[in-house]
């Protein structure tokens, strides 16, 4: 009989830590039965989930708060081998849980996914980095996803097993995704300006309104097309920025592409403007396509993918005067954006997928 492996992330949406765990979940479950459990499941990725053989569990509540005696009874029905715990209040909850009510006998992996400097931005979240320098050192190990974000985990608290893998990006064949279909949408479709581009939730972390008060500052003297492809609450708040600005004509926002490779190559410049990250997969896919690639200095992530600047152009994060002057560069100076792409190889000899599932399948093979 298999063993069984329990993924618990909370919200399972449309973002790059899904894709990350359906890799992880797709190498394992050769070896061993996968679960998903979440409190919502997108529909984006059934048919991934359903080709690997992953039992897919849905809580009666969209709240953790309220899920505490229906996660243990999941829990003592499945009874795994492991848990995968995905992001910092949903791995302090599963080692409470696993504390109180399993006395601490279930093994548990806490993944890390985004910096904890975005828990120490707003008072909830304070409270559940204070719990996590309680509860963290119940854990098997905390695997985070990149150099710097394992530093930060690292001075959580003493006598924590932690280590970082990086994400698998590169198990796709970008090239290849980006000609499964011909763009036939606007601004694509008989392209006339020169597009930026940026892949992400619309929401407050990712950003997006610094992209556009960016535009706003050189609309004048250049002329682009604005592409925003993704889902969230900001949509309309970005939809009236650039009304207001008087250049909605040059904003086109597409929902979540489950494929969103033929467009990205398709642009000119891509865009990462969030506030925080893990290990953004969006850069290393838009590198992949060999796309100049302007990025906010964020913890963390992109300093280590864009080789310290090397790779890709850094700003500071909201600092859209400093973004405006970096996007003139592509315009203006030429040498430097060869330069960049020159550097393009070398960043992403980091991300081999192979590498980083293989070290996956060696820590959970060495704990069960």
């Amino acid at each position: 009989m298999k063993k069984k492996i329990i993924f618990y992330h909370p919200y399972f949406g449309d973002g790059g830590a899904e894709k990350t765990n359906l890799s992880i979940s797709a190498k394992l479950s050769k070896k061993y039965d996968i679960y998903f459990v979440s409190h919502f499941f997108s529909k984006k990725f059934n048919s991934e989930i359903k080709k690997n053989n992953i039992k897919k569990i849905r809580t009666s509540s969209s709240r953790i708060i309220f899920s505490i005696l229906e996660i243990v009874k999941i829990y003592k029905k499945i009874k795994p081998d492991l848990i995968f715990s995905v992001q910092v209040h949903a791995n302090v909850f599963t080692l409470m849980i696993n504390r109180f009510f399993f006395k601490g006998k279930l093994k548990v992996i806490c993944c890390e996914r985004l910096s904890k400097k975005k828990y120490e931005s707003y008072f909830k979240g304070k409270i559940i980095l204070f719990l996590a320098k309680i509860f963290y050192k119940y854990s098997n190990l905390i695997i985070c996803n990149s150099k710097e974000l394992y530093k930060e985990f690292k001075h959580l608290s003493k006598n924590l097993k932690v280590t970082y893998i990086y994400n698998p990006t590169l198990k796709f064949d970008y090239k290849m995704l980006s000609k499964k279909f011909d763009v036939r949408s606007k601004p694509f479709l008989n392209k006339t300006r020169p597009i930026i581009l940026s892949l992400g939730r619309l929401d407050d972390v990712k950003n997006h309104i610094m992209i556009l008060k960016a535009y706003n500052e050189i609309k004048d003297k250049i002329k682009c097309d604005i592409v925003l492809i993704g889902d969230g609450e900001k949509k309309n708040l970005l939809i009236n920025y650039a009304k207001k600005n008087n250049f909605d004509k040059n904003l086109f926002i597409y929902n979540f592409k489950k494929n969103p490779f033929p467009y990205l190559v398709k642009s000119d410049i891509f865009i990462l403007s969030s506030k925080y990250e893990g290990l953004p997969n969006v850069l290393i896919e838009a590198l992949a396509l060999k796309k100049f690639v302007i990025s906010t200095n964020c913890p963390t992530g992109p300093k280590e993918i864009l080789l310290n600047g090397k790779a890709g152009l850094l700003v500071n994060v909201d600092d859209y005067i400093d973004l405006s002057k970096k996007i003139r560069i592509y315009f203006n100076k030429p040498s430097v954006v060869k330069q960049k792409k020159n550097f393009i190889n070398k960043s992403l000899q980091q991300f081999s997928a192979r590498k980083s599932l293989n070290k996956y399948q060696k820590i959970v093979d060495n704990l069960l």
